[in-house]
């Protein structure tokens, strides 16, 4: 889900030869030695929320020792899903901005400006619902990305190829017309299939598929079992991403699809490219599921069919975006409990399970069959063998202590993980937020980051190997290498900081001089290499003002 940090039994598998038969005029174009699916893809490193279709959160590349700040920009609005990466090396952001703002911005590595989407004012435009999740990005460039109720296919150059309706929520969901102008039945980031359609799952639990060329329907809308789950248990804080940071009308579904309340399905399906079975963790009123789903293209124009293989229950609430192992025999997904589930990509056996602490967070899945796991909250990052056997649990303590001095009113500096590790050649890269637990009252001493850093972690043992740079928000989601050039790109949700907005007055004087909350602020922020041409630039937003009307500034205090 998005959290800081979403039928008969038959094999969709299609040879990567007869798949490129398959996808028609105008489908994103496959090359012979990408196999399967992962064709489709633009050859990035990060082309869709997870990286790939995998949901692996895994880049081949060899991160620099050092980094600096090169560029930024959309400081006045929260960013919940990660920067992805076209072919060019543009980098692509989503924002939830409200009515008369544009909610999809295209920047090139030096962090110009180069499109925005149309300011959005109805139902019609693209509206506020695309910051719920991250463009998919085919080869050729183009760009599929949903928003509130519609799907949209946009060309390199920003401008639209297409767009369709997505279909209605089931019977009775909040947020419809008329109590809603703009109807809420998004999709959690699409993904490609193994013939090239473009494929997602609205909130309410419906696949779609359709030809990437024109946006016509390949397979009947099919309605997933579960069609409702329970409100989160959690209360929205009356301040969460105020200010501008995010839409206000869009402020409750958005609570509701962070925490896997109310819609059955809050999570970005992934798909198998050695079987092309699409698996998604959907929720009904008292348990979760994994589902594994085959599609099989029609034959001569006719519509293809969606089955369900199997339906592997799991603990209560929409859990996580399930991972692949990179074997391709195991889905990884934990559920609302913080349990840990590897289920059999095949027949949804459940191989094994462990008490990871992580709800709703989802696996990094790496090459070696290890995964890697943000806990509740940040409050740990663990790695777990393919038995689901705890390998080891990191402590930041010392990287705290090394920054932040002792409080003599709150104490010593702590740490929370700002975001799902991601796997590169050489380590992982995880932003890590230090701050102080400070007390406001009887019972409550929430974590207030105050300093941030992106490191290099050992994936061997959890232990620091770098600290690659500072960081200058708050960092609740994905840190984005690619391989197009040596940009690595995070995005900053400043989901913490607002939520604690009314008490900054009580905050800041408890807290040692020099290490006070950060200003709220969004946005994305570019580094590279130290010495790199562009670097250490800190954190400007350079010539992303220019087109942006108003964007790229900080927002508030």
């Amino acid at each position: 889900m998005l959290k800081s940090t979403w039928i008969t039994r038959r094999s969709a598998t299609v040879l990567a030869c007869a798949a490129l038969a398959a996808t028609g005029v105008g489908a994103p174009n496959a090359a012979a030695d990408t196999p399967g699916i992962d064709a489709y893809y633009a050859q990035t490193g990060w082309a869709t929320l997870h990286g790939d279709a995998g949901n692996r959160k895994s880049v081949p590349v060899s991160p620099s020792d050092e980094y600096k700040s090169a560029w930024s920009g959309l400081a006045n609005a929260s960013v919940l899903t990660a920067p992805v990466v076209g072919p060019d090396g543009t980098t692509y952001v989503t924002t939830g901005l409200g009515p008369g703002q544009s909610n999809l911005y295209a920047y090139a590595p030096d962090g110009t400006l180069r499109w925005k989407s149309a300011e959005w004012q109805n139902s019609e435009d693209f509206d506020s619902c695309a910051v719920l999740q991250s463009p998919l990005v085919a080869r050729n460039g183009e760009l599929y990305v949903s928003d509130c109720n519609q799907l949209w296919a946009f060309r390199p150059d920003g401008q639209v190829k297409w767009k369709i309706p997505l279909p209605d929520a089931v019977p009775g969901a909040p947020w419809q017309e008329p109590a809603r102008a703009t109807p809420f039945r998004p999709l959690v980031t699409a993904q490609f299939l193994a013939d090239g359609s473009v494929m997602g799952v609205t909130t309410w639990n419906k696949v779609v598929v359709v030809d990437p060329a024109t946006g016509a329907s390949r397979a009947p809308v099919t309605q997933l079992p579960a069609t409702a789950a329970p409100a989160a248990s959690q209360p929205q804080p009356p301040t969460l991403l105020g200010g501008g940071l995010l839409d206000p009308e869009l402020k409750a579904p958005a609570w509701e699809l962070f925490w896997g309340g109310t819609m059955p399905q809050a999570n970005t399906p992934s798909v198998s490219n050695k079987t092309g079975r699409i698996f998604t963790v959907a929720s009904d009123m008292t348990r979760g599921y994994v589902y594994g789903i085959d599609y099989a293209p029609g034959a001569d124009g006719a519509q293809g069919t969606i089955t369900l293989a199997f339906s592997a229950p799991v603990g209560s609430g929409s859990g996580s975006s399930p991972s692949i192992s990179a074997d391709g025999s195991a889905a990884y997904v934990t559920d609302n409990a913080g349990i840990l589930y590897a289920v059999g990509a095949n027949d949804g056996a459940i191989r094994c399970t462990a008490d990871a602490g992580s709800n709703g967070g989802s696996p990094t899945a790496g090459p070696d069959g290890n995964i890697y796991l943000l806990g509740d909250q940040g409050a740990s990052l663990t790695s777990y063998d393919a038995q689901c056997q705890r390998r080891w649990s990191g402590d930041y303590s010392a990287l705290a202590k090394d920054v932040l001095p002792v409080s003599p009113t709150v104490g010593e500096p702590t740490w929370s993980a700002g975001g799902p590790p991601t796997i590169t050649r050489d380590g992982l890269l995880a932003p890590i937020s230090l701050g102080y637990k400070v007390p406001l009252g009887p019972g409550r001493a929430p974590f207030v980051a105050t300093d941030f850093r992106l490191v290099k972690i050992d994936p061997a043992n959890g232990t620091i190997e770098e600290v690659l740079a500072p960081e200058t928000g708050e960092s609740d989601g994905f840190t984005v290498p690619n391989t197009m050039n040596d940009l690595v790109v995070v995005g900053y949700g400043a989901i913490g900081t607002s939520a604690l907005e009314p008490a900054r007055g009580a905050i800041d004087p408890q807290l040692p001089d020099g290490h006070k909350m950060p200003p709220l602020r969004g946005g994305i922020e570019a580094f590279l290499p130290a010495g790199a041409p562009g670097a250490g630039s800190s954190g400007s937003s350079g010539s992303s003002n220019s087109a942006g009307q108003g964007i790229g500034s900080v927002f508030g205090s």
